[in-house]
């Protein structure tokens, strides 16, 4: 009789499933206009170092924006001053794409998006909890601004759920790159400012990896400069060179640029920081 009660309870609770236990690596999804926003955890490094990923996740056809968004739209903004035992925090960004609807060109990702990011705590013997409000936008047609507010406690564990997850996306962030040094990702050759009026822009060689390819390239300066879309000039069997239109700069301003060009495509994206001379317009 024991041994017949016995099985009937197990019987019994094997018709009453045990719920599932909630993902520690994950925060609840935040939801905005045709858009939600959470975020994951990949697991803390030997360094003691946090992999974390903001994770935005579209309507079908919908897209949201990189940090230069191009023609419209703003880049999203991370305000991360809620969080507890928050040291630094860096984030990543995915190589993008460039879209152009109706003669509007914007730079960003359809669909979904993980930004990576790495976070250290204020204290190494306490964890943290972290909490992020995030101002972004998303587009089909038009720029709709959306807002975010999440917050997860960031495992200990060296590995979660998320790992693999987060790791696609940080193999899709560009490498930094020194100017001029070929090798097996794309490569900056050589720069020129161009400065006739009517033909502002800046002429690049790039270096095409053996075996690889060079997709776009993205240029970006101080605040007041703006550059356009790249034109290519002459096709290389190691080489592309394109003209980069620049499409707005501060009036007067000479002598040395700080810009940064992020040259998508394979096996890797490169970014490359450097400084151009910028001489006077001509008439």
């Amino acid at each position: 009789m024991v041994f017949r009660a016995v099985l009937l309870l197990a019987f019994a609770l094997s018709a009453f499933p045990v719920a599932a236990q909630p993902d520690k690596a994950v925060s609840n999804w935040s939801s905005a206009s045709h858009s939600e926003v959470r975020l994951i955890a990949g697991g803390r490094g030997a360094d003691g170092a946090y992999r974390v990923g903001v994770e935005i996740r579209m309507k079908a056809g919908f897209k949201t924006y990189w940090r230069v968004p191009g023609d419209a739209g703003v880049p999203p903004v991370c305000d991360w001053s809620g969080s507890d035992n928050l040291g630094s925090v860096a984030i990543r960004w995915p190589s993008p794409k460039r879209f152009t609807d109706g003669g509007v060109t914007t730079i960003g990702y359809k669909d979904r998006v993980i930004f990576p990011a790495i976070i250290r705590a204020a204290d190494m013997a306490k964890t943290v909890k972290a909490t992020l409000k995030l101002d972004y936008a998303v587009c089909d047609n038009i720029c709709i601004p959306a807002k975010a507010d999440v917050s997860l406690s960031l495992p200990e564990q060296s590995e979660t759920s998320q790992t693999a997850t987060l790791d696609q996306f940080r193999a899709q962030t560009p490498r930094a790159k020194e100017p001029g040094k070929l090798d097996d990702r794309p490569a900056l050759i050589s720069a020129a400012f161009i400065p006739e009026k009517g033909r502002k822009a800046v002429d690049v060689v790039l270096g095409v990896p053996p075996g690889g390819a060079i997709n776009d390239a993205f240029l970006e300066g101080p605040e007041g400069w703006l550059f356009g879309t790249p034109v290519v000039t002459q096709v290389e069997a190691d080489k592309i060179s394109m003209r980069i239109p620049i499409e707005d700069r501060p009036k007067n301003m000479i002598g040395l640029v700080p810009v940064v060009l992020t040259i998508t495509g394979a096996p890797i994206s490169s970014e490359i920081r450097f400084e151009i001379e910028a001489v006077a317009t001509k008439p």
